[in-house]
């Protein structure tokens, strides 16, 4: 089913033809895990409070900075 223009919603409530299934049941599929990373590719972490709702009085980011292979530590301050 292919829609005619932007904002058509005649596909609402018909069944959708799913085109990944064959690969995927195959073995066959490719996931980002898969894609290999070109060397110095920087990777983020993002620390979240475990309270909801708390009230941040400090961060201390000394030891992150200090950390083997920490290219930078960014917070609000």
């Amino acid at each position: 089913m292919r829609l005619s223009k932007a904002g058509d919603k005649s596909w609402v409530g018909q069944s959708v033809e799913r085109i990944e299934d064959l690969t995927l049941l195959a073995g066959r599929g490719r996931y980002i895990d898969d894609i290999g990373v070109p060397p110095g590719t920087l990777h983020a972490a993002i620390l979240r409070s475990p309270y909801a709702h708390a009230e941040i009085r400090a961060i201390h980011t000394d030891a992150a900075r200090r950390a083997p292979g920490v290219t930078a530590v960014v917070s609000a301050a």
